[in-house]
């Protein structure tokens, strides 16, 4: 049973959705529109007290730096925003990137990936690895944490497996809260207690019609990392909504990545929706994954060889 402050946020979201404030992912997809309720609703969120912002660039992509008073210097965080792989920058991270930053004391970096359907696959991944070889360069021996939303999530998972099949230092830790990790139809969202009013299995499916139309590609562990061989990849923590559209991806990606010896920490949450780990400090849910997320990045750094 979810919280009190969970279901007034979940009440909020609706009313905000049937005012055009806030986005939703279903069979009528409009990038343009989303992008300015997203923009919008961004805009609205508080940043972190005693946290400062740094434009910059990491492998040639427009990022900021989310920079918390007496910041650690023990590991950097990648934040890689949601957003359905269509809608978000980095300045629309402030929100999150900021409270990322002062829960764990250390520097946050996010990015502005190019966005389908514009750009579409590879262009997200392509970023974001360049991204994160970037901050190996950057910031060479110390641990790096990838941690995303949604499409964000997504594209975490495809970076690290993307590191550890070119030979890089695979992150200390990937932290993916609830991923699509299947773009071609082999996972059934449209499930038996299935309550998602953000994202439906429409929405999933314009959404891949948007990234990667290709038939082919959609099979391929980059697009889909239901395919990948998780094998050699790094401890991860996965945090998702039992009746969201996309739990049976959070399922699966925890059942696979165990499968190849992989540490994995899953905990899911029972009446919340989507993303709602971003959330932060407003629910006793949200709160709590936020907590899991700090404790587990101070567990797992360490220096990387």
């Amino acid at each position: 049973m979810a919280s009190a402050q969970m279901e007034a946020s979940k009440k909020m979201m609706r009313e905000m959705m049937a005012r055009g404030l806030a986005p939703r992912f279903d069979g009528c997809i409009d990038p343009d529109r989303l992008r300015a309720v997203v923009q919008s609703a961004q805009e609205r969120m508080p940043s972190e007290p005693g946290v400062s912002f740094r434009p910059c660039e990491l492998g040639g992509i427009e990022a900021e730096q989310s920079l918390p008073d007496n910041a650690g210097d023990s590991a950097v965080i990648l934040y890689i925003h949601g957003g359905g792989l269509i809608c978000g920058n980095a300045r629309t991270s402030r929100g999150y990137a900021s409270l990322l930053a002062g829960e764990t004391g250390l520097p946050v970096y996010s990015i502005s990936y190019r966005l389908a359907p514009e750009h579409p696959y590879p262009a997200a991944l392509d970023d974001c690895f360049a991204a994160y070889r970037a901050l190996l360069e950057l910031h060479p021996g110390l641990p790096i944490f990838l941690i995303g939303e949604s499409g964000g999530a997504y594209l975490s998972i495809v970076t690290a497996l993307r590191a550890r099949d070119e030979g890089l230092a695979i992150p200390a830790g990937i932290i993916p809260y609830s991923p699509p990790i299947d773009f071609s139809g082999a996972i059934d969202r449209d499930f038996p207690g299935n309550k998602d009013f953000t994202v439906s299995p429409n929405g999933l499916n314009s959404l891949t019609d948007l990234y990667c139309r290709d038939p082919e590609l959609v099979r391929t562990p980059y697009v889909s990392p239901y395919y990948a061989d998780y094998a050699g990849m790094p401890p991860m923590l996965l945090a998702w909504d039992q009746s969201e559209s996309l739990a049976p991806d959070s399922e699966c990606l925890r059942d696979k990545a165990r499968a190849a010896g992989v540490e994995v920490q899953a905990k899911s949450y029972p009446d919340c929706f989507h993303a709602f780990a971003t959330g932060g400090r407003g629910t006793p849910e949200s709160l709590e994954v936020l907590r899991d997320t700090a404790a587990f990045i101070h567990r797992h750094a360490r220096p990387q060889t």
